[in-house]
Parts: structure tokens; C-alpha cells; sequence
């Protein structure tokens, strides 16, 4: 662990920290980053109109025939709906690289209109509110092909060490309408799936949920999964390849097992390097509750791209390497996911923080858990060199909008609920408001106001002031102190105050004081001072939250 700190100076003496990309003094740029240019097409995806926001799908059936030759599909969905409201039209959505072959509603043809990934039905008398329908819509086409995945998504064809198909899709953000229509929006999440992919019959599918059927031709092969819980839907997924299967035991008492598909020629190697697994669940299911999808079980599979937290069948890619702590960064935060944006999901990328931010903090709190609190803040430090501040954490709304190239939302997530953590000063409390927040909202999508309410009612304060700092600016809080030594004495003085913070910003932070111990000091936006007489100089705590400092003599 010496020698990955060590490397990381060396590094960023011979590089420079501009050139690595470091903000060591978690500077704010003078600039923010600008915002794209939205358009109607954004809003398609992100805005709830008023023909999506009249009903709600409740059940999917898909079942899609892949043509790998030609990098095409043949699929047909089934949309099971309950009217919420009256209408005479709606919304889905559907890339227009997918060619509508037919829509039916009891059994006939329903008028459509398309523009960009909008696809509007128009029904012949009106649909009343509670009433239950289904939808069979047949489609075709040629899906996007992800030029970065999983972050610039799309389908990935792409072939194993052997020449062999080996094919996924990742589509957070560009939506699942890339390969079956919908409602895309993210707090449109169905209660249950039901998946059915169509192969070549030497290659295998692994899906979401549990396989309930398999079924054979002379050349092609069908396998067909149940997804038995909500789930948001661009973690609905596939992986065709030439995998193989193996478990191991989590839990003797109810049978609890994990589940791993791998390559084949991987095999060995995987039942090695997955072994860590087991720990990683353990934990998180100490700090945050039960693993959420038991039902639809645990699995890692191999993928072709780097990683992504597709629900129950998340995928890895990440070549069996640990970093520096011997832990798979992938295997830790994906696993994370489970709880941060799968059994939790936010209703709008603008709160994307509750997933990314969450899980990386569920890292840091691993690290603390196997090595202990100096492993954690060392962690979380490092992260804190990444942070960029170029945009308010908490982004635009109704605009299906996130930029993964701002990684704040992942850092400064993280840091924030460290810094949230020193605020609160009492794990008991911090840690039960993590548990029950999962508790509460298991298995729904929410907001960043959700969380702030549970924040108050189990703090009985009202931290509105320091989400509104953290999430609304892209200002750092910064502590300017400066300590006064009188000479040929013991006597001290430090002087603080808060900058670039609102009036009413009450963060504490920790400082060692003149006996080496820990204390805790509440700087506001106006000087305060803190006087002593011991053989230690008081010393500012910078790991303990994320804020820069500043020494600066008085005037």
C-alpha cells in the first residue's frame, strides 16, 4: 500500500499534477464547464409529457432474434400498461435505427407517429384511467453500435480470444429503446420482465433474473428469463458467448448461492479471482441490509466491455487484475450498484449522485471494514485529488442529462457523504440513516430531496444548507485559518473562518490540537479563534471532510 502512495508521488513530481489530472488543493476553476444545448429530442427521453405521464408499464415480454452475421435483431414486445389517466394517445420510445413492423391492441393495427426516439400511438376510442392494457409491438433493425462502452452506449459485437461471437449491450443514459420500445424514462421502471433471446445454438445467454426455459431448434437456441423485481430498464441486458457456469456458496442456512459465467478458457482463473466476492456482499450487506434480488439471484459475467451494474447479472471486464489494495475495483463498485441504483434508482439523472456517489462511497467504507479507518481516509483522499468542480453535482432535469466525462458525481459524491458523516459526528446515526434510507425506498425511484428528509428526521436538523452547498455549487467550502505562535512560548491561537460558503454553512471540521489529540472546531463565515498552550501545533485535519484550506496571515 506504501508503494501505490509512493508511486502516486513520484508521479506527480516528475508529471506535473495539471498533466495527471490531480486537484491535490481542491481548487474550484475560475470557469464552469458549459452546459449542451438542449433540445426537443433531449426531452423525448427526459421530460414526462403528459402522453407518457397518463399510464404505467407494469410488465414487459420481449423476445428478440438476434441475426449476428448481420449485427441485426427481429424482436417482439409485449407492454403490459395501467392507465392512470384517460387518454386517446401516448408516448413509447424507440430509436429510429429500430423499424416499427406492426403494432396491435386486441388484436388490431393501431395507427403511429415517429420523430427522433418518440414513437406516438394513436388509439381509435379513449383508453380510461385505471384501465389495464396490452400492447404487441413487432420491430427490426440494425441497434447503434456502442463506440465506448459501457459509457457511450450501444451493442458491442465483438469476438472472444478464440474468434468466437461474444456480444453485449450497455445503454444507461442513450436508453433501452436502442433495442426494444418503451417508456425511457427513468422513474418509468416495470414491476417484472420477462426476457426471451433467440441465438445461434452453440452459444449461450445470460440475461437478467433467472432462466425459467430453454428451448432448441435444429440451428438456434432459446433461453428465457423472469426478472421477479422492479428494475430500471437500461439494466435490462444480455451476453451471448461461449460461457461456462459455476457457483459458490454464500449463506448454508437458506441455500444462498453466487453465480459466475465466464468464458470458457477463463474458468480457472475466474473461480480463483472471484473468490473476493463473497466478502464484498458480506459487507455490504452489514452496512446496508439484505442483498435486495435473492429471488433473481448474484451473478458476474464476463463481458466485453469494462463493467457495468446491469441488475443481478452485472458485467465484468476488468481482466481479473485487483488494484493496489488487492481488491477488483470493478467487482467492488458494480456490487455496490445493487443497492445504489438498482434497488434505489433516482427519477432523474440530475440526482445521479445517489447512485454513482453511494457506490463509491460503499468502496471507502470496504476499505474501512478489511483495513481499517486509516485505509478509508487514505481511499477517500485520493478520490478527492480527482474531483474537478467544474459543474454543481446536482445536474439539469428533464433532459435525460449526465455527462460521465464529469466523474463529480462518483468523487464528489463520496466525499460529500464523508464530509456528511464528520457533520453528523456520530456513526450510530450516520449509519442508520444509510440503512434505513435503503429500508425505506427499496425497490423505488427517488430524489435528493428524499434523502435530505431522512437525513433531518434521523438527525432531527435541517441539513437543506449543506446539501445546497455541495450539490448546487461547484464552489469548494474553503477554511482560511492561520495559527499564531508566540514566541519563546507554548502559547498558540488559531484563527478560522469559512469562504465561498453561505452564511448559514456549519460544517465542523477536526483539528489536533496542542496535546496531539483529535478536537473538533465549528468555523462559520466570520472569524472565530481558538487559544491553547501545549508542545503540539494545532493542526488542521484536511482528510476529515472535503474542503480546501488556505493559510493566510491577518491583517
Amino acid at each position: 500500500m506504501k508503494n501505490f502512495f509512493l508511486f502516486i508521488g513520484i508521479a506527480i513530481s516528475f508529471v506535473g499534477c495539471s498533466l495527471l489530472g490531480l486537484n491535490i488543493a481542491r481548487e474550484t476553476p475560475k470557469k464552469p464547464s458549459k452546459l449542451p444545448k438542449f433540445t426537443v429530442e433531449d426531452s423525448l427521453i427526459g421530460y414526462l409529457s403528459g402522453d407518457r405521464d397518463c399510464y404505467k408499464p407494469y410488465y414487459y415480454e420481449l423476445s428478440i432474434d438476434f441475426n449476428i452475421h448481420k449485427k441485426s435483431i427481429e424482436g417482439v414486445a409485449k407492454i403490459h400498461l395501467l392507465a392512470t389517466k384517460s387518454f386517446k394517445t401516448l408516448m413509447l420510445n424507440l430509436h429510429p435505427n429500430m423499424q416499427v413492423r406492426s403494432i396491435q391492441y386486441n388484436g388490431e393495427e393501431i395507427n403511429y407517429r415517429r420523430k427522433f426516439t418518440g414513437l406516438w400511438l394513436d388509439f381509435k376510442s379513449q383508453i380510461d384511467s385505471g384501465k389495464q392494457i396490452i400492447l404487441e409491438i413487432k420491430y427490426g433493425g440494425k441497434p447503434i453500435v456502442a463506440k465506448r462502452p459501457p459509457w457511450e452506449g450501444g451493442f458491442v459485437w465483438k469476438k472472444d480470444k478464440k474468434g468466437r461471437p461474444w456480444i453485449g449491450v450497455a445503454c444507461e443514459k442513450v436508453g433501452a429503446n436502442i433495442w426494444w420500445p418503451l417508456k425511457d424514462h427513468l422513474s418509468a421502471e416495470p414491476d417484472s420482465m420477462q426476457m426471451t433471446f433467440i441465438v445461434p445454438k452453440a452459444l449461450t445467454c445470460v440475461s437478467n433474473g433467472k432462466l425459467i426455459k430453454e428451448d432448441s431448434t435444429e440451428t438456434k437456441k432459446s433461453f428465457t428469463y423472469k426478472v421477479s423485481y422492479p428494475i430500471n430498464t437500461y439494466n435490462a441486458t444480455f451476453y451471448i458467448g461461449h460461457f461456462e457456469h459455476f457457483s459458490s456458496g454464500y449463506a448454508k442456512i437458506d441455500n444462498k448461492r453466487l453465480h459466475y459465467y465466464v468464458l470458457d478458457y477463463n474458468l480457472e482463473k475466474a473461480r480463483e479471482h472471484f473468490q473476493q466476492t463473497r466478502k464484498i456482499i458480506q459487507v455490504y450487506e452489514n452496512t446496508f441490509g439484505e442483498y435486495p434480488f435473492w429471488r433473481d439471484e448474484f451473478k458476474l459475467v464476463e463481458s466485453p466491455f469494462e463493467g457495468m451494474e446491469h441488475q443481478t447479472a452485472i458485467a465484468y471486464g476488468n481482466a481479473y487484475k485487483n488494484n493496489a489494495y488487492g481488491i477488483d475495483y470493478i467487482i467492488l463498485h458494480e456490487s455496490a450498484h445493487e443497492w445504489w441504483g438498482n434497488a434505489i434508482s433516482v427519477k432523474d439523472y440530475a440526482d445521479i449522485w445517489i447512485h454513482e456517489g453511494m457506490a463509491t462511497y460503499s468502496e471507502a467504507l470496504f476499505m474501512e471494514e478489511s483495513m481499517g479507518h486509516e485505509t478509508y481516509l487514505n481511499y477517500l483522499n485520493f478520490y478527492g485529488m480527482l474531483v474537478k468542480n467544474k459543474q454543481n453535482m446536482e445536474g439539469p432535469k428533464d433532459v435525460n442529462y449526465w455527462n460521465y466525462k464529469d466523474s463529480d458525481p462518483y468523487m464528489k459524491g463520496a466525499l460529500m457523504m464523508h464530509s456528511l458523516r464528520t457533520c453528523i459526528h456520530k456513526d450510530v446515526v450516520f449509519f442508520d440513516i444509510l440503512k434505513s434510507f435503503y429500508q425505506t425506498y427499496k425497490y423505488q425511484t427517488v430524489c435528493t430531496e428524499d434523502f435530505i428528509q431522512m437525513v433531518n428526521q434521523k438527525t432531527g436538523q435541517d441539513y437543506h444548507w449543506f446539501f445546497k452547498q455541495y450539490l448546487n455549487s461547484r464552489q469548494v467550502p474553503k477554511l482560511v485559518y492561520y495559527l499564531d505562535i508566540k514566541a519563546n512560548s507554548s502559547d498558540q491561537v488559531l484563527y478560522y473562518k469559512w469562504e465561498n460558503v453561505a452564511a448559514d454553512f456549519a460544517m465542523p471540521v477536526y483539528i489536533t490540537d496542542v496535546f496531539g489529540s483529535a478536537k473538533m472546531i465549528y468555523p462559520s463565515t466570520t472569524e472565530n479563534s481558538l487559544k491553547a498552550s501545549g508542545s503540539y501545533h494545532m493542526r488542521i485535519d484536511t482528510k476529515c471532510a472535503y474542503f480546501a484550506s488556505e493559510i493566510r496571515k491577518r491583517p
